[in-house]
């Protein structure tokens, strides 16, 4: 809670006043920057510091630890751990500190509250809970919310794992937790306690850490022991293990450890005597939804009535970690935004409030004179006065908007409520253009649809600008909240509507992309396909006659994927394999640069970053045609930062696209698709909904796995009891219709369970509405575990017994990555090309019966392989070397044969302009 504490300040802090020109300079002190139970709050002070009003400066009150963190993230990073008060105070004094905060959250410590006394700051904020340090203010309220926590959990190492199961529903009996910490005063209460829970619950375990069960005598236990029963346990540990409790009973615990139970997803039970004023704030603002029980008999009831409701229990277990780290608690942008307007109060509320009308008219000339820094001075300055009205929050928006900050320029236009009518439309375009609006995608996306409405019906007048952003951001972030097809709707009306040809063409490349994640028929997919050719009516393509004759084929691969991305893996074999009698190959990166770019150009002819041109395609285009390609391969069709563009004005002779994307370009300037004869056979339905010419090959794909991956010993099933289903395609490739089917799969088999893991899973609300869509379904979300991405993905399968995939968008690198550790793909596929990516895979590698017709042979031919234990660990032991002795893997066979494909096609080309 916000409390304002008025305070005499002395005289000498008069001399610390820097020139309010400069930015503020903010000094924290804290013991933690190198370790210890208030780290993990402290990152949030560095990270989401404004770069445009604050210089941030550290000083680190203890010794030793890692604090290279905090060291790289501050304009000056000082140690006084060895420096006695007074010498801390001079450091910080010659620092000409504007605001020197007190990072201790439980109590200020005996040295920062001796280096307070000494005014080393203009200033001086503590945002302890208990016995602040002399001299210090306390936090005071913004816009009125006094319930504002003033912790902000952001762990410096998260951990993946967390409890999305209760132990209570593998029937195991009843486990609780105590956790925090317990002194002899405290011990008739823990007695008192522990006998109310085994009276309320007979049978039930209940573990206790030494850091409370120590304070028990043996009289005590005597006594707790007459209350229990012979199915109850009492067992002392040196610390609670979270994974082993069905819920925790917080006593004096931490706002640490409070934060680190709920983010393992355990549910935490507490009374008034056992919780601290900031726990229960982290309690409440994180949306736990339960309640704070008045004494220890209403916490044994609520105890014993959780227990006892179990779909309420699992359902905590399921959703705590991620209405935690959804919550205020957990968003460093938000807080830092609320926190530093605070600061603002603390600098500006009794020196500035005099002037305030002189601040005004400053603010006002500012706007006039477009002084965008002037404008947030004064702006700043007005609102630590308390003097803010809605029409300078907009400009304060505005201000920070021109100067490329935009998450903030949100942040501000929200706030700025009671707005005119008129200029509604423009704190809309504000608050959703941010690089990351304010709330979750679902925020974002309702707002825009409802101004999108609004704006439709005549209800607010706003600029055609306005319109297209608000259709611009749905189409940008529907996906996630209301599925791809709505998406795609956006992302062409959004192209229909724009007037910029690079954005018409963009975002009808986006739709494009996005109709793989819809169950549509191979005709509507075409249709869509190629009315993309005519955002390139006016493109006058380049031709190719009195050509230059050279000894070697020349080959040009565009695409934004040259780094580490799925698509490397792909690659690699068209770089580092290439016959270098006949050919030689032109690279045109589109995309940003990291060690694999760097290696990548090792191994080719020419290399050349086009990057700064990816939104002019026709200066790409005039690039390789200098170049005299013969021969273009378009790696991406119209996935993101795409060169296919540039095709349009047929800078070499003969163009292919393929790999990358999943249907036909629709330009007639690409002559040819790369794709195999089980993506599409001979005489199928793909030769009529290609543009191009297909080149059918053993198999359109060729993987390099990474060597010093393990080899699976065996399904993982075998030792732990039960088969793990897991799916790492991306969320978007997720329909209701897939996830039905994954229902009833988990249905068929009682103690299966499915992990998923991608990266849409770290942003705000995705799992949330993940969990609330997938449970509407059929799932059952207690067998259900939801990851971020991390960099030990390809480890992460070896505890995977089978992995499904998605429809109608399967997977392709993931099919591979899943295979290559030992993890068997179950598929299904239609007619349809781009449905038939995994069922090309599975063939090349002789396991075509794990991809199936219909959705039926899908569920049993998974229920069939987790039943068949033998079967699915053969299958684990034998993947790897089965990948390795296939096509999917014959680097040599494939480039060989796509070069043969070159020569053809080179031949063809020459033969029909009279060349040979």
């Amino acid at each position: 809670m916000m409390k304002k504490r008025a305070k005499k300040h002395r005289g000498a802090s008069v001399g610390h006043r820097r020139d309010t020109e400069k930015k503020i300079r903010v000094g924290y002190l804290s013991d933690s920057f190198g370790g210890g139970a208030e780290r993990d709050f402290l990152p949030a002070f560095f990270a989401a510091a404004n770069p445009l009003r604050f210089e941030v400066y550290a000083y680190h009150t203890g010794t030793g630890g890692d604090t290279a963190l905090f060291a790289e993230s501050a304009a000056a990073f000082r140690t006084l751990g060895a420096c006695t008060a007074q010498e801390a105070a001079e450091v910080i004094r010659r620092d000409e500190i504007d605001l020197l905060v007190d990072l201790s959250f439980d109590a200020s410590s005996a040295f920062i509250r001796d280096v307070f006394v000494r005014y080393p700051a203009r200033r001086l904020l503590s945002l302890a809970e208990q016995c602040p340090a002399e001299g210090a203010e306390t936090l005071p309220p913004v816009d009125g919310e006094t319930d504002f926590v003033p912790l902000c959990y952001t762990p410096i190492e998260r951990r993946d794992s967390y409890a999305y199961r209760t132990p209570l529903l593998d029937g195991t009996a009843p486990s609780i937790g105590l956790i925090g910490r317990a002194d002899e005063g405290r011990r008739e209460e823990i007695v008192t306690l522990l006998c109310a829970l085994l009276a309320r619950i007979p049978r039930v375990r209940l573990i206790l850490p030494v850091s409370i069960g120590s304070v028990l005598t043996d009289a005590d236990v005597a006594r707790i022991s007459e209350i229990g029963t012979d199915t109850a346990e009492l067992i002392l540990v040196d610390e609670v293990a979270d994974e082993e409790l069905d819920i925790a009973i917080g006593v004096n615990a931490d706002p640490m450890k409070i934060c680190r139970t709920v983010e393992y997803s355990v549910p935490i039970l507490t009374a008034d005597a056992f919780v601290g004023r900031y726990a229960a704030d982290i309690l409440r603002a994180a949306g736990l939804g339960l309640e704070i029980a008045p004494d220890s008999a209403e916490l044994a009831a609520c105890a014993a009535s959780l227990l006892h409701d179990v779909e309420r229990l699992s359902y905590l277990h399921e959703t705590l970690r991620w209405n935690l780290l959804d919550s205020p608690v957990s968003e460093a942008s938000a807080y830092m935004f609320t926190m530093e307007r605070a600061y603002d109060r603390v600098l500006f509320g009794v020196e500035e409030s005099m002037r305030a009308e002189e601040h005004t008219a400053a603010l006002a000339r500012a706007e006039a004179a477009k002084d965008w820094t002037r404008v947030l001075r004064e702006g700043h300055i007005l609102d630590g006065c308390g003097a803010l009205l809605p029409a300078q929050r907009m400009s304060i928006a505005w201000a920070y908007y021109f100067l490329n900050q935009r998450e903030r320029a949100g942040r501000w236009a929200l706030s700025a409520e009671g707005i005119e009518r008129e200029r509604e439309g423009a704190r809309l375009y504000l608050s959703v253009s941010g690089v990351s609006a304010e709330g979750s995608a679902a925020d974002t996306v309702r707002r825009a649809r409802e101004g999108i409405a609004a704006i439709e019906e005549g209800r607010l007048p706003a600029t055609p600008e306005v319109y297209e952003t608000l259709i611009k951001v749905c189409a940008a972030h529907a996906q996630t909240v209301l599925g791809a097809a709505v998406a795609m709707q956006y992302a062409m009306k959004y192209a229909s509507c724009v007037s910029d040809p690079l954005m018409r063409r963009s975002y009808h490349s986006g739709a494009l992309l996005m109709a793989n994640a819809v169950d549509v028929s191979p005709a509507e997919v075409y249709r869509r396909s190629l009315a993309y050719e005519r955002l390139f009516a006016d493109v006058r393509p380049y031709t190719h006659e009195g050509r230059r004759k050279k000894d070697k084929i020349r080959i040009g691969y565009i695409s934004g994927d040259f780094r580490e991305h799925v698509m490397q893996y792909f690659i690699w074999p068209f770089l580092a394999g290439f016959d270098r009698d006949d050919f030689e190959v032109y690279c045109y990166s589109l995309g940003r640069t990291d060690q694999y770019t760097e290696f990548f150009k090792t191994l080719v002819t020419a290399w050349r970053d086009v990057s700064k041109q990816a939104n002019a395609p026709e200066k790409i285009a005039a690039r390789i045609y200098a170049d005299e390609v013969d021969i273009l391969f378009d790696l991406a069709g119209h996935t993101a930062r795409s060169g296919l563009p540039a095709l349009a004005w047929k800078p070499a002779p003969v163009q292919l696209s393929g790999l990358g994307y999943m249907a036909t370009t629709g330009l007639s300037a690409v002559d040819y698709f790369v794709t195999d004869r089980y993506c599409d056979p001979p005489g199928s339905v793909g030769d009529a909904y290609f543009v191009e010419k297909l080149l059918r090959l053993t198999s359109q794909f060729c993987y390099n796995g990474y060597t010093q991956l393990p080899v699976s010993e065996g399904a993982p099933a075998r030792r732990r009891g039960y088969v793990q289903f897991a799916s790492f395609n991306q969320y978007l490739k997720m329909t209701d219709e897939m996830l039905r089917v994954w229902a009833e799969i988990l249905r068929r088999l009682p103690t299966a369970r499915l992990l998923l893991k991608n990266s849409a899973y770290e942003k705000k609300g995705v799992v949330r509405a993940a969990h609330e869509r997938m449970k509407r379904v059929g799932l059952d979300m207690s067998r259900v575990q939801f990851e971020r991405a991390t960099r030990d993905y390809m480890l992460r399968y070896l505890d995977v017994d089978i992995a499904l995939d998605t429809f109608p968008w399967p997977g392709g690198g993931t099919t591979c990555d899943a295979l290559y550790m030992g993890v068997p793909v179950v598929s299904y596929y239609t007619e349809r090309h781009s449905t038939r990516f995994t069922y090309s895979i599975l063939a090349n590698i002789g396991l075509s019966d794990l991809a199936s017709e219909t959705l039926s042979d899908y569920v049993e031919t998974a229920v069939m392989l987790a039943e068949n234990v033998d079967l699915l660990d053969a299958l684990h032991r034998e993947l790897r070397d089965r990948m390795k002795n296939s096509p999917v893997m014959d680097q040599v066979g494939y480039i060989r044969e796509m070069e043969g494909c070159y020569r053809d096609i080179w031949a063809r080309y020459r033969a029909a302009h009279g060349e040979v």
